[in-house]
C-alpha cells in the first residue's frame, strides 16, 4: 500500500517537473516562435508614458468624467440593498457619481449618499437597511421614494 502511494507521489513530481522544461513561447506544434514586430518605436523623452494597444487591436477609450447633478431627480422604486453594507445610501441609475442627496418616503426625509449603478434612469434603486429603517419603509416592500441631489 505504501509503495503505491510513494510511486504515485514520485510520478506526480516527475510529471510536474517536466512542465518546466517546455518553452514558454511554444504554440501548437511546439516549434513556432513568436512573430517579430516590424513596427519601429521611436524613443520617448524621459518620464513619458506610451499608451499600450489592446491585444484585440481596439483602441483604449478614456472614460468621460462623471458630473454630479443637483435638484429633484424624480421618483424611483427602491428595494432593500445589501444589508451587510453599512451607511445611509441609495444606489440608483439616476446619478453618475457618488454625491450627497435626500430620499423622501411618505413625508419622511433622510439624507443619504447617492451611489451610481448601471441601468436606465427609470430603473429601480437599492436602499440601505439603515435608510429604510430611518424612513419607516417595511423591509420587504418595494417603496416608491422621491430622490433629490445636492
Amino acid at each position: 500500500m505504501h509503495k503505491v502511494k510513494i510511486g504515485a507521489g514520485v510520478f506526480a513530481c516527475l510529471a510536474l517537473g517536466a512542465c518546466n522544461s517546455l518553452p514558454q513561447w511554444a504554440t501548437g506544434d511546439g516549434n513556432a516562435a513568436p512573430a517579430a514586430s516590424s513596427e519601429e518605436v521611436a524613443p520617448l523623452p524621459d518620464g513619458t508614458v506610451r499608451p499600450v494597444s489592446r491585444p484585440d487591436g481596439s483602441a483604449v477609450v478614456s472614460p468621460v468624467a462623471a458630473t454630479s447633478v443637483s435638484g429633484p431627480l424624480g421618483t424611483t422604486i427602491a428595494s432593500l440593498g445589501d444589508p451587510a453594507e453599512a451607511g445611509m445610501w441609495l444606489k440608483t441609475p439616476k446619478v453618475t457619481t457618488n454625491q450627497p442627496g435626500r430620499v423622501t418616503y411618505k413625508g419622511r426625509t433622510q439624507d443619504v449618499t447617492l451611489v451610481p449603478i448601471e441601468g436606465e434612469a427609470s430603473a429601480g434603486s437599492r436602499i440601505s437597511l439603515s435608510a429604510m429603517q430611518a424612513l419607516g419603509i417595511p423591509l420587504t416592500d418595494l417603496a416608491e421614494v422621491s430622490v433629490e441631489a445636492f
